[in-house]
């Protein structure tokens, strides 16, 4: 509109087709203030839908995790069970497997 003022003092005339091109200029300026708010209105929703997307992606591994944590506490519950169990039933043989392990981690470490 500034354009359209300092055009018609130099003139000192109105001429229509200037006053129609500033009036498309003044709605091509209101359209891309519209555009501009709509995309970054739409950017908004966007990292909305990414920040949901990944907090559920985040419980999902969270929740995968904690079930990996459990089965592995499971089975080394289970293996220490068995492991017990073959020292009560055979306990000179666990004994001798103890030294023979103590023997070859001394000799790898002398060297």
């Amino acid at each position: 509109m500034a354009a359209t003022s300092k055009s018609t003092r130099s003139n000192g005339n109105t001429n229509p087709a200037v006053e129609d091109i500033a009036a498309h200029a003044a709605r091509i300026r209101e359209d891309l203030a519209a555009l501009g708010e709509a995309l970054a209105g739409a950017g908004a929703v966007q990292s909305g839908v990414a920040r949901d997307a990944a907090e559920t992606k985040i419980e999902e591994l969270l929740k995968s995790g904690e079930k990996v944590v459990a089965d592995l506490s499971d089975h080394y519950s289970r293996a220490e069970k068995q492991v017990s169990t073959k020292v009560r039933d055979n306990p000179l043989q666990s004994l001798g497997v103890a030294v023979a392990a103590g023997f070859f981690a001394a000799l790898l470490m002398r060297r």
